[in-house]
């Protein structure tokens, strides 16, 4: 197949145009500027110039293509996180970058579109078990993936394959931010805040980029779960992570501090939930390698595998490694 991708220098963006090439597809992918398209066309994508804002320049990109891969994100740094203006661009790329390309798609005759939704829009559900159809409860900055969805959802239903994945956190050999997390386990500190025994869902990135392939690939249409196997909760995560960098324990900042300083428009980071993934699983055959923080924490510090911004960092224990981030 031509796949068409967005987002394709991204964190999720590189495993799976990686991925799309090995199992023969063509891979086309949009190009805003001049070093996306050298870096897209080092990993043996054909870059495409255009702008998801730009109907003309996206339905020329699309023209050919047997599915939509969107992947693009403008995710606010940590820092401003808090403020509802670092979310405009994520939002305009999420809302009115789907509906273009949705349209685009269908006015072009693709067959399929499927898009990398955000698996915390999920209320609280404490231990149970959640996956689509359980309430969801986004706070501002997560509508406009709820925007998204339904834009995937009118696709579909005007006669083309849409695809919803809701992914988890997504840590792993080629997120930046795994190492944050890392960084932070040395020093003694645990990333994974909120309540002990609240369950926090990630999802190890190559895996991630599997699911997006078997989406492409699979006769399915619908809203999907991507998660690991195995959900842990913030206690086992911060367990993990401890045994990852060589300490004995890492400590989680107070829950009430973390909430007064998250606000409600981050509230979501806090929440519990337990998610599975049997729905997609059943659905297309798709098995993560990597069921299991606990298991994969171990898997990257000792070999540098952390697949970006430069060599690995020296390590204070033997055993070290990189790990989780949000998507």
């Amino acid at each position: 197949m031509i796949i068409f991708l967005t987002g394709g220098t991204g964190a999720l963006g590189r495993p799976t145009v990686s991925l799309l090439l090995q199992h023969g597809h063509r891979v086309r992918a949009l190009a805003t500027n001049p070093d996306s398209a050298s870096s897209l066309r080092s990993a043996g994508a054909e870059p495409v110039s255009g702008s998801l804002f730009d109907p003309a320049t996206l339905a020329a990109a699309v023209t050919g293509a047997d599915a939509i891969l969107h992947l693009a994100t403008r995710i606010a740094p940590t820092w401003t996180a808090w403020r509802r203006d670092a979310w405009r661009e994520n939002d305009r790329i999420r809302a009115e970058g789907t509906r273009n390309l949705a349209e685009c798609a269908l006015a072009a005759d693709v067959g399929v579109l499927v898009y990398p939704s955000f698996a915390p829009i999920y209320a609280d559900g404490g231990a149970r078990w959640l996956c689509h159809g359980a309430p969801i409860a986004p706070t501002d900055i997560l509508e406009s993936t709820v925007t998204a969805e339904e834009a995937v959802s009118r696709f579909t239903t005007a006669g083309g394959r849409g695809v919803v994945l809701r992914m988890a956190g997504v840590y792993g050999p080629h997120s930046a931010a795994t190492r944050d997390v890392l960084d932070l386990g040395r020093r003694g500190i645990s990333p994974f805040v909120g309540p002990a025994a609240a369950y926090q869902p990630l999802v190890w990135d190559e895996d991630a980029a599997a699911a997006l392939v078997a989406a492409a690939e699979a006769d399915v249409r619908g809203i999907y779960d991507i998660v690991d196997d195995e959900p842990l909760t913030r206690a086992q995560l911060g367990n993990a992570l401890a045994a990852a960098v060589g300490r004995r324990t890492v400590r989680r900042p107070p829950t009430a501090l973390v909430r007064l300083a998250l606000g409600r428009r981050l509230e979501f980071f806090l929440r519990s939930q337990r998610i599975s993934n049997r729905r997609f699983v059943e659905a297309t055959g798709w098995t993560p390698r990597v069921g299991s923080a606990a298991k994969a924490l171990r898997r990257l510090e000792p070999a540098g595998t952390v697949a970006h911004g430069g060599p690995p960092r020296s390590r204070r224990t033997p055993g070290g490694r990189r790990d989780p981030a949000a998507r």
